[in-house]
């Protein structure tokens, strides 16, 4: 009887051990599990260990003024956070207008201690902080081109007699340009382009758009917009010189071939390959 008695008693404090450790677990505050930059670098899927809302009450979904994302200081970008109220996820929509060298990562936290609650009205611990995966690296411009061929944009070909074009954009934001006329077979161009330049990724699709501050051959200032396009590589230029004329740069909400309202049509995209 004894034995019967004490059995009983250990299964009743293994009980009341065993629910008193789930209580304890079901009133934690939520965490973040895990944050996921995607590989166009365009949102993070940020996980949570329980359903969240942006109030105590069970109601309101989390956006950006719930969410903190920062970045290093010289990654350029703002973002909006798309979620529903009691979902275990988040997704965080960037733009991004800066290069992106491939080492950047997200921080992503709550944004105070009453930004983000559980179905208890628990809140996020503001300690709570996740480190994303790396970004992918997207340079831009950054590095050494050649257009020749049919690449050649057809208003250098008719007004200047271009052959091909050298150019290189270096991580210092200088430039060179090299230009090869019809009938020069040797290595050495000749016009040379020197100065240098800014870039920034539009809200426009995979548009960037570039400012030229040139120095050589002479001083000049040309701006216009740049695409890289994928499956195969091509960039595709469009600029013109502002600096004493009245050309007017196109536009990434208006595309290529907007040079001057759209006067030029396509005469005036250069395309270039990647050189390694």
């Amino acid at each position: 009887m004894k034995n019967k008695a004490f059995l009983f008693l250990c299964i009743a404090f293994a009980l009341v051990i065993g629910f008193s450790s789930c209580s304890k677990d079901e009133n934690q505050a939520p965490k973040i599990k895990s944050a996921a930059v995607s590989t166009d670098n365009k949102t993070i899927t940020v996980t949570f260990s329980e359903a969240v809302y942006s109030k105590a009450d069970m109601t309101g979904a989390i956006d950006a003024s719930a969410l903190s994302v920062t970045a290093p200081a010289a990654l350029k970008f703002t973002y909006t956070v798309t979620h529903s109220a009691g979902s275990t996820t988040a997704t965080v929509n960037l733009t991004i207008t800066s290069i992106i060298q491939g080492t950047e990562k997200f921080t992503v936290k709550p944004a105070s201690a009453t930004a983000i609650y559980d179905n208890e009205g628990k809140p996020m611990e503001v300690s709570e902080i996740l480190e994303t995966n790396t970004a992918a690296k997207d340079l831009g411009i950054i590095g050494k081109w050649v257009s020749e061929g049919t690449n050649v944009a057809p208003l250098l070909v008719t007004y200047f007699n271009v052959l091909k074009v050298d150019a290189e954009f270096k991580s210092d934001f200088t430039y060179n340009v090299n230009q090869f006329n019809v009938g020069n077979t040797t290595t050495t161009p000749d016009i040379i382009f020197k100065g240098t330049y800014e870039i920034a990724k539009s809200t426009t699709g995979n548009i960037w758009t570039i400012t030229c501050n040139q120095e050589l051959p002479y001083v000049a200032i040309a701006s216009g917009i740049f695409e890289i396009k994928t499956s195969p590589e091509l960039l595709w230029y469009e600029v013109v010189q502002t600096s004493g004329t009245q050309n007017v740069p196109p536009t990434p909400a208006a595309g290529f071939g907007s040079s001057n309202g759209g006067t030029l049509g396509v005469l005036n995209v250069q395309k270039f390959v990647r050189v390694p």
